[in-house]
């Protein structure tokens, strides 16, 4: 299975902070058949970790398919916890308790690329989205 969540960013301007919790299809479609109640990231994101806080919110993002895909409330954590949860080789075990505020089927996901998106994001308004991958 590939990463799930691999970079966190912070929105250190805003009310309540985000971190940005990366998703691949497969993991997305894992997350998708779970209970959706715990999210992870790997062991070498535990640093940046530790600054997600109760209360804080993770925008999740589909890479490769470059869709914004739910909103996931931090009830608790991070922890360590190496029991496997989506594959026998799951690599997420620095975890939060989540809520999920919004997950999207797929066919309702948010191409970042959306013109109304794009031009209002802060990481991206100041880029030509037909020169970025």
């Amino acid at each position: 299975m590939k990463a799930a969540t691999q970079v966190m960013e912070s929105g250190d301007n805003l009310a309540v902070p985000y971190y940005l919790n990366l998703f691949s299809a497969a993991t997305y479609e894992a997350f998708s058949k779970s209970d959706r109640a715990v999210s992870g990231f790997q062991e070498k994101h535990q640093a940046a970790a530790r600054r997600i806080r109760p209360g804080d919110t993770l925008l999740c993002y589909v890479t490769k398919l470059s869709r914004w895909i739910g909103a996931l409330t931090v009830v608790e954590g991070p922890f360590i916890d190496k029991t496997p949860i989506y594959g026998p080789d799951d690599p997420f075990i620095v975890r939060f308790r989540v809520t999920p505020d919004i997950w999207l089927p797929m066919d309702k996901a948010v191409p970042i690329k959306d013109t109304a998106l794009w031009s209002q994001l802060s990481f991206t308004k100041d880029y030509d989205p037909s020169e970025s991958r």
